[in-house]
């Protein structure tokens, strides 16, 4: 894979110093590309045009002079930090979805074009990628003067899979605009369209009013959202090998010649600049004056993960921080933590009692399989903090394998993982504890305790009736044999 990529991006800087075409390769083995056969004349500065009333200007080297953000940071290898130069940020960890950072991940930011991602997956999802649309005037001029193209035409017949790399590579606006229309039958009902789907996705602070990422204060997202708009598209094979993709061969078409697009993520752009990092996989860079640099990202290396989204960085001196600080976290994270087993599967955690058990009075629950957890390098699963979501008692029959509660694990205060407890082993019901239970219940039951009540109040009624009937007997005996008495004197 490594070597792929390190090829792809040799022809890519020998065909950027030289103006030759070459070929493109899709790098991520999940999907291959299938459309690379042809050659352009288009120059890479064309398909990367930048604005600040639009996009993707934090895909290019910038030329203030700000500092870049040091990266080297002293580590505490049980709790390792890092400070992070941008408005909002996040990092997860794809395989456990553990948050490994998080600066106001869920605070309202500008997502520029890593808007796209959503206009991207939504047209994945209702398009064919053999579909072929026609560029029209209102997709163009929507964009706005100066804003990031493709060099698209009107009239111009292109398939929904080149629209879909003339969105992600050079964040080409009219794309977007012609995407939109074409899955949402109008812009505004695909806008609609992404507002539904990020609800769907539970997204916490997002709204969208356009399909581009174009400035509008009521345009806005968060770190958060972000993730979870890239996991979920992702999942895709066709989508990770879109971002992935350093350069594209577009063929010819009833309006232009056969020519290339490149992306605007440096980190995959080319292999001889000093930002370039090898295990970055994609995925979408943004960049308005308000919005400031914005990237959302993937990464992998020895067999671990990361999502990393960071909106509203600064320029740097050679590359954006969006960059500059994305590379940072992930860099640090692959140094800095490492995948634990808290629980083996089938392993005890915890039991619990047992009612009406036939011979038996507790269950054993168990994680169905191995729990694994990311941990700082210097910490070990002794230091996680276990928390069980279990009932006081469960009543038999209880079935091998039942899910009967869940356990927890944190560390310092943070949950890493969370997993479901069975039971197991079968637990059968005694059928003289179950007979006796029902009596019991049949005699708690409100309707046969008020009835009960009435029945025992009436009998204390006639029990003090008779004693008092009883007493005015005796009484009355007593005085008829006094009057005996005294008739006989």
């Amino acid at each position: 894979m490594k070597v792929k990529k390190q090829l792809a991006a040799f022809l890519l800087s020998l065909s950027l110093l030289t103006g030759m075409a070459a070929p493109v390769f899709a790098v991520d083995s999940a999907s291959s590309d299938t459309d690379t056969t042809t050659s352009s004349e288009q120059s890479a500065q064309t398909a990367q045009t930048k604005t600040e009333q639009s996009d993707d200007a934090g895909s290019e080297k910038t030329q203030t002079s700000t500092t870049d953000t040091a990266t080297t940071e002293e580590q505490d290898p049980k709790n390792p930090s890092i400070t992070i130069d941008a408005k909002a940020s996040i990092l997860v960890n794809a395989e456990t979805g553990e948050i490994i950072e998080a600066h106001n991940e869920k605070e309202k930011e500008y997502p520029a074009s890593t808007t796209k991602m959503m206009t991207a997956l939504l047209a994945l999802e209702n398009c064919k990628l053999s579909d072929v649309v026609t560029i029209q005037q209102d997709d163009i001029a929507a964009a706005g003067a100066g804003a990031s193209n493709a060099g698209l035409k009107v009239g111009e017949q292109v398939t929904v899979e080149n629209l879909l790399y003339c969105l992600m590579l050079p964040s080409a606006f009219e794309a977007a605009n012609a995407l939109a229309r074409t899955a949402g039958g109008s812009v505004d009902n695909f806008v609609k369209m992404m507002n539904d789907r990020a609800s769907e996705l539970g997204c916490v602070n997002t709204h969208f009013v356009n399909p581009t990422g174009m400035h509008d204060t009521n345009h806005y997202s968060c770190a958060y959202d972000m993730y979870l708009i890239a996991r979920e598209a992702m999942k895709n094979s066709t989508f990770q090998t879109i971002v992935n993709t350093a350069q594209k061969k577009l063929p010819a078409t009833n309006k232009n010649s056969e020519r290339i697009i490149y992306t605007t993520n440096e980190l995959i752009r080319s292999s001889y600049s000093s930002i370039y990092y090898d295990n970055c996989y994609g995925i979408k860079t943004g960049h308005t004056t308000p919005a400031g640099y914005c990237l959302v990202s993937y990464a992998k290396q020895g067999g671990y993960s990361y999502y990393s989204v960071v909106l509203g960085a600064k320029a740097g001196t050679e590359y954006a921080g969006s960059f500059t600080e994305t590379k940072r976290l992930f860099e640090w994270a692959f140094d800095n933590f490492r995948m634990r087993t808290a629980t083996e599967g089938g392993a005890a955690v915890t039991e619990c009692p047992v009612r009406l058990g036939k011979g038996v009075d507790h269950v054993t629950l168990v994680t169905a399989k191995d729990v694994s957890v990311l941990l700082p390098k210097g910490a070990d699963v002794s230091d996680l903090e276990t928390q069980l979501d279990v009932s006081e008692s469960y009543d038999a029959p209880i079935a091998q394998g039942q899910k009967l509660g869940t356990v927890t694990y944190s560390y310092n205060g943070t949950a890493c993982a969370t997993a479901d407890l069975i039971a197991l082993s079968e637990v059968q019901r005694s059928p003289i504890l179950f007979a006796l239970d029902q009596v019991s219940k049949f005699f708690h039951w409100l309707p046969i305790r008020v009835l009960v009540s009435i029945v025992v109040l009436l009998f204390v009624l006639y029990l003090v009736f008779s004693f008092i009937a009883g007493r005015n007997r005796r009484i009355k005996k007593q005085q008829r044999r006094k009057a005996q008495r005294k008739r006989r004197k």
